[in-house]
């Protein structure tokens, strides 16, 4: 019989995220090796709308933590989560009931070419649609996209 080895929660997170993420670009450099940057944008965003998967990962966290209404300080505390599982770290510049501006400096999913950059789009799109459907995403500044940090704008329609 072989011993049981106790791995500490913090390191199976830390290793769990990191393969995530490290999964996560690695699948959309191949795509875009083999196919092009236009494929890989097109697989990623089927990937994520395929069986409502990013749907379902917003209405899960929303459940878990109680997280009521559809407003941009609704989806701004859903990202707070999603920011601390992820490790995503940014400031909130502005914020209000209909409008947000939000600053993103660290960011573990940072891809490396800038011809898939709107990977992120894409997905958040799904994220702020799935908590109110009126909500419009300006992404200003993108990391991927070869700026210093990421800026998002989010506002719901009148």
């Amino acid at each position: 019989m072989s011993k049981e080895v106790v791995i500490p929660w913090e390191l199976k997170y830390k290793f769990v995220r990191g393969m995530m993420t490290t999964l996560f670009k690695g699948f959309m450099y191949e795509i875009r090796e083999e196919c092009g940057a236009a494929t890989a944008l097109k697989i990623h965003e089927r990937l994520n709308k395929r069986d409502d998967r990013i749907k379902n990962m917003t209405y899960t966290l929303r459940e878990v933590f109680s997280i009521e209404g559809n407003d941009i300080e609704t989806i701004e505390r859903w990202y707070n989560i999603y920011w601390e599982l992820t490790g995503i770290e940014g400031t909130r510049l502005e914020q209000s009931k209909t409008f947000g501006r939000n600053r993103i400096t660290k960011c573990p999913f940072k891809t490396g070419y800038k011809d898939i950059s709107e990977w992120c789009v894409n997905f958040n799109n799904i994220i702020i649609k799935t908590i109110n459907p009126k909500t419009i995403l300006n992404r200003v500044k993108g990391m991927c996209a070869g700026d210093p940090y990421c800026e998002f704008i989010t506002k719901i329609e009148k």
